[in-house]
């Protein structure tokens, strides 16, 4: 997948037609409406708390371009990733994003201008689902997003290990249960 660095900014553009082709390759596909409402219904079921409405997920989706992705029929997987602005990676930072219902200030448009990225939820009702969603997981930090910080929650011991796994760190001062991988590279290209 093609993201490049603006060097002066630290901000990135991401192909969001290669986002899609490469998600498609772990059999996620965009998330239209009742893939959402069936996606975040799959979460909170796994995690045991609210995280969205499916209305604002498809508000976010519609800003970013690349929010929603599900898999299986029926879902069996969700992937809800929000490329953030970098008013909204400062959002993270001090605490004052709202995950469930970001400012549209907060997040990148289209794949513009990205400063980070915040993984709303990865979920797997199967193992086979865990699976893909983990490698997705990976393989889209690594091509799409490592010259940018990448945020996630710790709402359960498993999201907590999955994301130690994957080098995330405890993060102190913004959400609460805030994780972060800071940037894997710094050059012109992500992997």
């Amino acid at each position: 997948m093609d993201a490049t660095t603006n060097r002066t900014s630290g901000l990135i553009r991401v192909d969001l037609a290669q986002v899609a082709a490469r998600a498609g390759e772990f059999g996620f596909r965009r998330a239209g409406f009742s893939d959402v409402a069936a996606g975040i219904e799959l979460a909170e079921s796994l995690m045991g708390a609210k995280i969205a409405t499916p209305e604002a997920v498809m508000r976010m989706d519609v800003i970013t371009g690349m929010t929603a992705w599900v898999r299986g029929e029926p879902v069996d997987g969700v992937f809800l990733t929000l490329p953030l602005s970098a008013a909204g990676e400062r959002a993270v930072r001090n605490g004052t994003y709202q995950p469930a219902d970001p400012d549209a200030a907060h997040l990148a448009w289209q794949g513009r201008d990205v400063a980070g990225v915040y993984i709303g939820v990865y979920a797997g009702a199967t193992k086979e689902a865990r699976r893909a969603v983990m490698t997705a997981a990976a393989v889209t930090r690594v091509e799409l997003f490592a010259p940018v910080p990448a945020f996630a929650r710790g709402a359960t011991e498993d999201g907590k290990r999955s994301m130690a796994s994957l080098g995330f760190v405890p993060l102190e001062g913004g959400l609460p249960d805030l994780w972060v991988q800071e940037p894997l590279s710094a050059g012109s290209e992500a992997a």
